[in-house]
């Protein structure tokens, strides 16, 4: 099993990092919400979420979907959609789900006014094919929402790995498609890109918040062979916290919107 699909094969991992953040955000306007603020929909819209998780950006919005878009959500865990599955149920929804690999989405061309990709697409290896895939569905002006983070992401945490030398992959795919370098890459596929950022950052009063995400982003083995290093990493976090009582965390988002160009 691969990286990514042991990270997300189902929302255990997911979880641990969407509580820190959900926790100890200094934004009055939770992420999820901000996201939601961003997007121009009427009530026919149609919408493909790629890499939906376990549905967290509708659950999150539940009030505000529109019971007349078509929805399709996607993505390549199977564990994933079946929570995204619960998480919705019962909500009279127009929703389709599809387990499948984004690189080969098995649906018509120009079927969605809007793609959705939260915090995904810096995961794809084979970027410009995945991209050629999401414009292949999309209508002619159609747009694209791409959440993503910037290189100063969590830094202090970052920063605490590499202090007591960890061995993670989490953060291999850290600056593959950033808010630095994430418009050049979407202009080979769209135009109008443009690109809106989220202000926040993290206050932190616990410890076992910081060590539930750190430790997220190991596989069993890596939790094993880490083991030394993690108990230092608690130590230090524990004296940090009861020395100036707050540990502040940066944090980096933001998302690109692109529209699709219409064919001449």
């Amino acid at each position: 099993m691969g990286f990514i699909s042991d990270q997300y094969r189902d929302s255990s991992r997911l979880n641990a990092r969407f509580r820190l953040h959900r926790d100890f955000s200094t934004s009055q306007r939770p992420f999820p919400r901000w996201v939601f603020d961003q997007f121009d929909f009427n009530a026919a819209t149609s919408i493909l979420d790629i890499g939906c998780g376990p549905g967290y950006l509708w659950a999150e919005n539940r009030e505000r979907v529109h019971h007349e878009w078509e929805i399709v959500l996607v993505d390549r865990s199977f564990g994933m959609l079946a929570e995204a599955h619960k998480n919705l149920q019962g909500w009279g929804l127009k929703v389709r789900w599809l387990n499948s690999d984004a690189r080969a989405l098995p649906l018509d061309e120009r079927v969605f006014d809007v793609v959705v990709a939260n915090h995904m697409l810096y995961h794809v290896e084979d970027r410009p094919g995945v991209l050629g895939e999401i414009g292949r569905v999309m209508k002619p002006e159609g747009r694209l929402y791409a959440a993503t983070n910037g290189r100063e992401h969590l830094r202090e945490i970052r920063e605490l790995i590499e202090r007591f030398q960890l061995d993670s992959s989490i953060w291999a795919h850290h600056n593959a498609f950033s808010l630095e370098n994430g418009e050049a890459q979407l202009r080979g596929s769209f135009e109008r890109v443009s690109c809106v950022r989220f202000d926040d950052s993290l206050e932190v009063t616990d410890i076992e918040p910081i060590m539930d995400y750190i430790q997220s982003g190991f596989s069993s083995e890596e939790l094993a062979a880490n083991a030394k290093g993690l108990q230092d990493i608690q130590v230090f976090i524990g004296r940090q916290l009861n020395e100036e009582g707050v540990i502040r965390i940066r944090k980096e988002t933001g998302m690109f919107i692109a529209e699709k160009p219409h064919p001449t």
